[in-house]
């Protein structure tokens, strides 16, 4: 089981149930009877795209507790611990992975990512070239194009806009994805187009309305940015960094947000 042993098998409490007492019926996986690995992966979906990435991370845990031969919560599991900026968690995890799966091309693209963000470029480029050498998907073309955009390659885009193209037009989650990565480079305007586009697939997610907030707001729409907030705080009224920023957007005199906006980070 390895450092990650206790993750794994941790009793984990429903995000409803948090505060209370629970202890789960355990299976011959370890997991929770009462749920099925549907339900774990649709929970852990919710809270990685709304920013809660360790709950994600254990609730892709119980998903493989239950059946570890589906390598979807394995990409979970290391999209979330890069998320976290754990970058040794996931390349530990991405190799666990690709002992089982070792020709599936977006947990060999995902390993080719840990490499970028490592700093290991050209070892990273490499690895890319060869996962898409196995094959393609939408995780595996976004891995890509990060690589890419770390090495300043002009190719990035094309990678995106493949991702894109094979999640289809009705999905929002890969274009979350590549809003932002670009938004992590301080590539706000290039964020802005891709986070809209989600927006507007699934207007109902508090984190994407909140990102392209903070992306007009970096670009000065202070208006567009006070608006992308208001709508974040409409669909979740408890969340504190989009109180924070509606506060510093509406409030903030012209030198103040000036000076913010060039020396705080795109976090």
């Amino acid at each position: 089981m390895g450092r990650f042993s206790k993750l794994e098998t941790d009793n984990f409490e429903e995000p409803e149930k948090q505060g209370q007492a629970v202890t789960p019926a355990k299976g011959k996986a370890g997991a929770d009877d009462r749920f099925d690995f549907a339900h774990y992966i649709e929970k852990a979906d919710a809270e990685y795209f709304t920013g809660h990435f360790e709950r994600a991370l254990r609730l892709y845990s119980r998903a493989l507790q239950l059946d570890n031969a589906r390598v979807y919560p394995w990409v979970g599991q290391v999209l979330a611990l890069l998320a976290m900026d754990q970058v040794k968690e996931a390349d530990l995890w991405a190799a666990r992975a690709i002992e089982l799966f070792p020709d599936d091309a977006s947990l060999l693209s995902l390993r080719a990512l840990v490499y970028a963000r490592k700093g290991m470029l050209n070892r990273a480029i490499g690895a890319s070239d060869y996962a898409m050498s196995r094959g393609s998907s939408p995780y595996a073309w976004v891995a890509r194009g990060e690589i890419l955009l770390r090495a300043k390659n002009k190719n990035a885009p094309f990678c995106f806009d493949k991702a894109l193209e094979e999640a289809g037009p009705d999905n929002w989650k890969i274009p979350m994805h590549i809003g932002l990565t670009y938004y992590r480079q301080r590539l706000f305007s290039s964020a802005l187009g891709y986070l809209k586009r989600a927006c507007a697939i699934e207007p109902n997610n508090f984190f994407l309305w909140y990102y392209l907030g903070r992306c007009y707001d970096h670009l000065s729409f202070d208006s567009q940015a006070v608006e992308a907030f208001n709508r974040a705080l409409e669909l979740n009224p408890e969340f504190r960094d989009g109180e924070r920023a509606l506060r510093e957007a509406m409030s903030a005199n012209v030198l103040t947000r000036l000076v913010r906006r060039l020396f705080r980070p795109a976090k």
